[in-house]
């Protein structure tokens, strides 16, 4: 019996000793290890490694292979990992190789709220490519992100399901206490109607007094079941479509009193404005002028309306367009349209900034029939002076040539208008000198053509080297112009040559 307590007391006494070493040991191999390797295993954010060879993806661990699972892509090479890292990572190298027998580096992110690094190991044709993420705690990066967003510039808040504001940020708070509200006022924004991932919409927002006010463009988030809203001020977009809208206006207020048509197509040739002279000048519907046609549509329904000339046949009128819009983006498309019922139009296309263009139509038919009369009457009058046998040549005042007949050019074997420059009462002067014989008459002329004190009638006798004696008179014309004539008054003598 003793025995056997005895035996029993020396194991309890082994048992303890042997636990107080294993503990003890447990002790100092825990304090010999490294603070990080002390840490819980869970608080270790996981380590992507991938290795590769000439840029093919030839091993990878589990959060490697995660990464490469969320990436878009039928084969992950390297190029592929480089368009994934170098958004964070901008000197990650877009090629694999080593610059020398073994290079190592390691590139930090260019977030500097960012802590993750890739270490880049590569020799031969080898590479080792480690991702170490950023092992911030997630309440310290949410706590940095919510200072931030409660700092941010613009108003931001957020609103649960049933449409109360549970959070603002200070521009939120600011706002609401310069437009005159209370502190925890929450009612600056109606965002009832709006929903996440609807377009952004403009608010204005008034101070309580009426005398304030302020634009915003406001953005719905969906955050969980609540709702993040996000504003922007927008004063000087507003003033800019306001004063915009302004100018257009008074632009086609100034040009709907125009005759001139007007038509300006925008950069993608869509019919953006017109004035109501371009509807009364080619007979085009308003309806259809609204409905922004494009260019194409617009000269089609002219050649339907028989506004446009009737093209040469060997050329389709698609190119025919083609080539107008060509020549009015150059600024060089001006044509005169004739049309079969008399009418003529005067067409031209000029750029516009931003790619646009500007095509005008203005009726010149009166001013094509008073020329075409004008014409018709200077050939009428021509042909008159024609008729007179006497020799007749009109200058300007500064002594430019303006008409003369055909006697003229007859006795005096010249012919101005054939001449390579304007003939000038100075070129007809050489040519009569060099016909006539020396005399006095040339500087009287000279005076009484380029001068203007002296306007009386006045004639002088010539004899020209041949022997014919011509009348010279000089007779003022209205406007300052002066007449010049010639008239031969006796046949040349030929002399007979002396006898020996």
């Amino acid at each position: 019996m003793l025995l056997s307590y005895l035996l029993f007391l020396v194991s309890l006494v082994l048992t303890s000793l042997l636990t107080v070493l294993i503990v003890r040991r447990s002790f100092q191999s825990a304090q010999n290890q490294p603070p990080h390797a002390r840490e819980p295993r869970e608080n270790t954010p996981p380590v992507a490694r991938f290795l590769f060879r000439a840029g093919v993806l030839v091993d990878a661990n589990t959060e490697a292979l995660r990464l490469c699972s969320e990436i878009p892509t039928n084969r992950f090479d390297w190029e592929a990992l480089h368009k994934v890292l170098s958004t964070k990572f901008p000197d990650f190298p877009g090629t694999q190789g080593a610059a020398h027998a073994r290079d190592l580096t390691i590139l930090r992110s260019s977030n500097p709220n960012d802590a993750s690094t890739v270490t880049l190991d590569q020799w031969n044709d080898v590479a080792r490519v480690i991702i170490a993420p950023d092992g911030t705690p997630d309440f310290i990066r949410r706590t940095s992100i919510l200072q931030a967003m409660f700092q941010a510039p613009n108003p931001i808040w957020k609103v649960t399901a049933a449409g109360v504001v549970t959070w603002r940020n200070s521009a939120y708070k600011s706002l609401g206490a310069m437009l005159g509200h209370s502190a925890d006022s929450t009612q600056l924004f109606d965002t009832s109607g709006m929903r996440p991932d609807d377009p952004s919409r403009k608010f204005n927002v008034i101070s309580l007094d009426g005398t304030r006010s302020h634009w915003f463009n406001v953005t719905a988030v969906r955050a969980g079941n609540d709702t993040m809203f996000y504003a922007t001020e927008a004063d000087a977009e507003v003033s800019a479509q306001d004063a915009r809208r302004s100018f257009v206006q008074t632009f086609s207020k100034t040009f709907a009193q125009l005759s001139t048509g007007m038509a300006i197509f925008d950069h993608n040739r869509k019919l953006v404005l017109f004035n109501p002279a371009l509807s009364e000048l080619t007979g085009l519907t308003p309806d259809f002028l609204s409905n922004q046609c494009d260019l194409f549509s617009f000269f089609d329904q002219l050649r339907e309306h028989h506004v446009a000339p009737l093209r040469n046949t060997h050329t389709s009128w698609h190119i025919q367009n083609e080539e107008m819009l060509q020549q009015a983006l150059d600024g060089t498309y001006d044509e005169t349209w004739s049309l079969p019922t008399g009418v003529t139009y005067k067409v031209s296309g000029r750029p516009h900034p931003d790619g646009a263009l500007v095509v005008l139509m203005e009726d010149i038919t009166a001013a094509i029939s008073v020329t075409r009369r004008f014409r018709s009457e200077l050939e009428q009058m021509h042909s008159v002076l024609d008729t007179i046998e006497k020799s007749l040549i009109l200058f300007s005042p500064t002594g430019h040539l303006r008409l003369h007949n055909k006697a003229y050019r007859e006795m005096w074997k010249s012919d101005p208008d054939n001449c390579f420059a304007e003939f000038t009462f100075r070129d007809a002067l050489r040519h009569w000198k060099e016909d006539c014989l020396p005399s006095t008459v040339w500087d009287k002329l000279t005076k009484r053509v380029l001068s203007t004190s002296d306007r009386s009638f006045w004639s002088e006798t010539l004899t020209k080297k041949t022997g014919e004696t011509i009348t010279l008179e000089v007779s003022p014309v209205v406007g300052g112009a002066t007449l010049v004539s010639f008239l031969e008054t006796q046949e040349a003598i030929k002399v007979q040559p002396a006898a020996n």
